[in-house]
């Protein structure tokens, strides 16, 4: 009786390992194609009003991540570089922050130079997303269902083909890097 009892527990804790795993590296998809959108609005770190409904007609990428989650700071240059690119396409961006202390959010926006919006939002707003895991990021049409979602960190040249595939756009060029100074003359 003593081994079944610790073949259950093994069983149990295994299964309980595994579950974490899923969840800590994501995987899945928060919201299927073709819902909905859900209502998104607040304030921005700016003091702006945001209303996600205002977007409509435009692709929207819906990116919820934390100041102190390490796979939201790795994707964020990227979000940010594909921002400055799709702009000119008419695809918007929103970072929706979540679980994040107000002070840390306009330091992680400056150090990445993020052109977007930035709205914290409450785990209300989280689940409504069904972002059960940080980051999760959403495409949503220009007639306001999403098109594609996932959670966990993606890369800026997936990024750009999910994009492609929704505006059938082609992928704009990088953005130029900022001019270097001129050396100063010699004497």
């Amino acid at each position: 009786m003593p081994q079944l009892r610790t073949v259950i527990r093994l069983v149990g804790v295994a299964g309980l390992l595994g579950l974490l795993v899923v969840i800590m590296l994501g995987g899945g998809r928060p919201l299927e194609a073709g819902v909905q959108a859900p209502a998104t609005s607040g304030t921005t770190i700016d003091g702006e009003d945001f209303d996600l409904k205002r977007w409509e007609g435009h692709v929207v990428v819906v990116n919820i991540w934390a100041t102190w989650c390490g796979p939201c700071l790795i994707e964020l240059p990227e979000f940010a570089d594909a921002a400055w690119r799709w702009n000119n396409e008419g695809v918007r961006f929103v970072g929706l922050a979540v679980d994040s202390p107000p002070a840390d959010i306009p330091r992680v926006i400056e150090r990445f130079q993020v052109p977007y919006p930035i709205v914290p939002i409450n785990g209300r707003t989280q689940g409504a997303w069904n972002a059960t895991s940080i980051p999760s990021t959403f495409i949503v049409k220009a007639d306001g269902t999403v098109a594609w979602s996932v959670r966990g960190a993606i890369h800026g040249h997936e990024l750009d083909e999910i994009l492609h595939e929704v505006t059938g756009r082609p992928t704009p060029a990088a953005r130029p890097a900022p001019a270097m100074p001129a050396a100063p003359a010699s004497p």
